[in-house]
C-alpha cells in the first residue's frame, strides 16, 4: 500500500484551506490556512507561504477542490481552481488530484456548529476553509481502498 502524506487544498481567492493525513493515509486533519495577499493575482499566482509548507510537509499528492456548479458544470471559479492545480504541480513537482468540492464549505460549517465550540472560536478567519479542505480529504480516503490509489486529475 502506498504511503505518504496526502494534501487537500480548498481553494479561494482570499484564502486557501489546508489539510493533511498522517503518513498512514488514516486520518485526515485541518491544518490552517495560507493567506492570500493579492485578491487579484491570477489563479496560477502561487504564495510562497504554501510552496514552502508543500516542502515542510512533503506530501505525495496535492487534493485541490474544484467548485463545480450544482449542474456538474465548470463555471469560472473552477477554471481559476484548476489553472491553480496545474500551476501549483508545476511549482512543487508534487501531483495534484482534482476534486469535486461541490457544497464542501456548507457542510464544513455545519461540522463546526456541531462543535459546540464558543462564538469566537467557531468564526475564526479560515476555520471554515481548512475544514472544507479536510472533508474533502476524509471523502477521497473513503472513496479509495484505505487511501491507497491516488488517480490521476482530470
Amino acid at each position: 500500500m502506498p504511503r505518504g502524506r496526502l494534501m487537500a487544498l480548498d481553494y479561494g481567492r482570499r484564502r486557501i484551506g489546508v489539510a493533511v493525513t498522517d503518513p498512514t493515509r488514516t486520518i485526515a486533519a485541518p491544518h490552517g490556512v495560507v493567506e492570500r495577499s493579492n485578491r487579484r493575482a491570477p489563479g496560477t499566482a502561487i504564495p510562497g507561504a504554501l510552496t514552502e509548507l508543500v516542502a515542510e510537509m512533503d506530501p505525495s499528492a496535492i487534493l485541490v477542490g474544484i467548485p463545480f456548479s450544482m449542474d456538474g458544470t465548470a463555471g469560472e471559479m473552477a477554471e481559476e481552481a484548476r489553472a491553480f492545480a496545474r500551476a501549483l504541480e508545476e511549482a512543487t513537482g508534487v501531483r495534484t488530484i482534482e476534486w469535486d468540492e461541490r457544497l464542501s464549505t456548507a457542510r464544513a460549517e455545519r461540522e463546526i456548529l456541531s462543535m459546540d465550540l464558543p462564538r469566537g472560536r467557531r468564526r475564526r478567519k479560515g476555520r471554515t476553509d481548512e475544514m472544507a479542505a479536510a472533508l474533502m480529504l476524509s471523502a477521497y480516503l473513503r472513496s479509495t481502498p484505505a487511501g491507497a490509489g491516488v488517480p490521476r486529475g482530470s
